[in-house]
């Protein structure tokens, strides 16, 4: 029996190829030949058939494929992918999987038809791949699907791909934070969805002592960039690092902070919770999407979203040091109990 060949789309580009790194691996460390499809957004999977016969496509996001801001554009671009769809699934006889990462984009869409174009995919993928429990019933109403066409097959761990093991207190003293201090940190994206906002308010209004509030991450454009530092301008407790943080950099926020904060408004999966349980951090972050899946270890950190994030912090302030360590070395335990292989062998086998 020959090796199954299997392509990866879209092409995430060199900021952000964790996932699909690691999955390859996984794959040609079973046998499998793993290698990403074409790049370009028209008819993306034809031409990836033609040029590598895959025997199976797997996608992550297809927004870029199939939706722009304006209705017009979205729904000619819409079209188009229908027809590679079809020619893919019909004429090629690759079979197709989907990563399902988020319903709905996170910028504005024509939403009726960012609906109808996934109903239409998920109808033509073998399988609807999604990275945890508790949301399925929510993912197929919103896909038209049977629960029978979701599989339900976790990330393996982000630990052992960035470097790790400076020390808190080397860290420390690279970011010129006080000895004693303790440090909340968010990073990932900065971006509206992602409460960031939020959890400065948050921080002025509790005014924790001796605490730095860390927030770290590219922005999204200019203006929410001049936003977020108007909103910290003149609090010193306050450290603003908006740029992209370099993988070998990222081991220095989080053995510098004591806890992560997550304060999102919309979100179905999160790789930056991932990425804090590999660091073994405790999380804050609200009781929405898959984030209870991921985080079951803490769920005393989660926080309902009527309830709010400055009710969760406050909480969060009568923990020592060491009892936060507890907490984020769980995280870490539960994140290793998966691996990049599960999906690999499940595309090997579907």
């Amino acid at each position: 029996m020959k090796n199954k060949r299997i392509s990866f789309l879209p092409i995430w580009g060199k900021q952000n190829e964790t996932i699909p790194i690691q999955q390859m691996r996984a794959l040609r460390k079973l046998g499998a030949e793993a290698e990403y499809g074409l790049p370009g957004s028209v008819f993306p999977l034809s031409r990836t058939c033609m040029a590598q016969r895959p025997d199976l496509i797997s996608l992550d996001w297809i927004h870029q494929y199939c939706l722009s801001p304006g209705l017009a554009a979205s729904l000619i671009k819409s079209f188009l992918f229908l027809l590679d769809v079809l020619a893919a699934r019909y004429v090629f006889r690759a079979k197709l999987v989907w990563t399902l990462h988020n319903l709905r984009h996170h910028d504005p869409r024509p939403r009726k038809t960012e609906q109808w174009i996934s109903r239409f995919f998920a109808s033509n993928c073998i399988k609807v791949r999604i990275l945890g429990e508790g949301m399925e019933e929510e993912i197929c109403s919103y896909l038209g699907v049977a629960k029978s066409k979701l599989v339900v097959i976790p990330e393996g761990p982000y630990a052992g791909w960035y470097p790790e093991g400076i020390s808190t207190d080397d860290a420390r003293k690279m970011l010129q934070i006080p000895e004693g201090n303790r440090v909340w940190l968010y990073l990932g994206n900065l971006r509206p969805y992602k409460g960031v906002e939020e959890l400065i308010a948050a921080y002025l209004k509790l005014q924790p002592e001796n605490t730095d509030l860390i927030i770290a991450g590219r922005p999204w454009n200019t203006e929410y960039a001049d936003f977020i530092a108007e909103m910290a301008s003149g609090h010193q407790g306050i450290r603003l690092a908006m740029k992209l943080i370099p993988d070998a950099e990222l081991q220095v926020y989080f053995a510098a902070s004591d806890l992560v904060v997550l304060p999102f408004k919309n979100v179905l999966n999160s790789g930056s919770a991932l990425l804090a349980m590999g660091f073994s951090k405790a999380v804050v972050a609200p009781s929405i999407g898959l984030l209870p899946f991921r985080l079951r270890t803490q769920k005393q950190f989660l926080y309902a979203p009527e309830a709010g994030l400055e009710s969760a912090l406050r909480n969060v302030m009568s923990l020592n040091r060491s009892q936060l360590e507890a907490i984020g070395e769980a995280n870490r335990q539960e994140a290793m109990k998966y691996s990049w292989d599960d999906f690999a062998l499940f595309l090997i086998h579907v």
